[in-house]
């Protein structure tokens, strides 16, 4: 233990430093600064996962005062809200056994939890409502858009053009934000699991089935069917309801069609290229996105990775 404990330290200090640079770096490059906000979480996430909870949650805590030095209890609960939580969370579960399917589910709940908690307490001292702060969060995602279309001196024609997409967007991002936020928070979870089972070696093992062989729970597709029966029969809040349940479910299936691809690339032997571009096709190229999503679906009843017996 003695001798781990030097080691421990500099993760510590290195894992805390990265993520603060990554977290100005991101600040500094603005929009193109998001793809850099998708690793934030990672550098304490691999501490932790590696060497425990002692070590991680010092990473954290030097972080937490670091953001809160950058950018005051708005810097810190920003972060924690966004990042720390799966930091923390994530690799707790699955250092304590639990399925990393369960523990990206447990880590996407308490960041809900915690978000909703933060937003009802701002609202309540700020004399507002969450409505209205998640409409101020979509006005401000509009000015922040047609800023940036501003600079690039499009024609007058094209930026009316873009304004009326932008607000569409927006419209839509105040009637699902429950959902687009559970679906970003799973995606954010998701990619950090992905990057520590890349790191892993031989230093600690990701608990749960192997991707290949994943299958979500069979109960699910109930409340997929009846969100998708309310959002052709209902209105109003029913029908909101229902919209958010879909954006929630669909990304799990869609996760559960990669899981057969990656089943059939393993058993074909695919080599690493063609997997990756394989994956890249399948996620941004239509109709391919939907394709797979209905594999997830209809494989509660078609069963696609079944051993096949050969009739002669």
């Amino acid at each position: 233990m003695e001798q781990r404990r030097p080691k421990n330290i500099v993760f510590l200090l290195g894992g805390a430093f990265l993520t603060l640079l990554l977290l100005v770096a991101a600040g500094e490059l603005g929009v193109s600064g998001v793809v850099l906000n998708l690793f934030v979480a990672v550098p304490v996430a691999y501490v932790h996962m590696r060497f425990g909870l002692s070590t991680g949650g010092g990473a954290l805590a030097l972080v937490v005062l670091g953001a809160f030095l950058l950018g005051g209890a708005t810097g810190l609960v920003s972060y924690l809200l966004q990042f720390g939580i799966i930091a923390l969370v994530l690799p707790f579960l699955m250092r304590q056994g639990w399925p990393w399917d369960r523990a990206v589910a447990a880590s996407v709940a308490v960041i809900m939890l915690a978000s909703t908690l933060a937003l009802g307490g701002y609202a309540a001292v700020s004399g507002t409502s969450v409505t209205q702060l998640v409409d101020a969060y979509a006005d401000a995602e509009v000015e922040q858009a047609m800023s940036i279309y501003a600079a690039a001196e499009l024609p007058e024609e094209q930026v009316e053009e873009l304004r009326g997409t932008v607000k569409q967007l927006a419209d839509f991002l105040r009637y699902a934000y429950p959902g687009l936020a559970i679906t970003v928070s799973g995606f954010l979870a998701l990619l950090v699991l992905w990057l520590l089972n890349a790191l892993r070696r031989e230093h600690y093992k990701i608990p749960g089935e192997p991707f290949g062989r994943w299958k979500a729970s069979e109960l699910l597709i109930w409340p997929l069917i009846a969100a998708g029966f309310g959002m052709a029969f209902l209105e109003g809040v029913g029908r909101q309801i229902s919209v958010n349940v879909i954006i929630v479910l669909l990304p799990v299936y869609f996760l559960q069609g990669l899981a057969i691809v990656t089943h059939y690339f393993n058993r074909r032997q695919v080599p690493p290229i063609l997997r990756g571009f394989g994956y890249v096709m399948i996620t941004f190229l239509n109709p391919l996105p939907l394709i797979v999503t209905g594999i997830g679906v209809f494989d509660i009843w078609i069963d696609f990775r079944k051993p096949r017996v050969k009739k002669t």
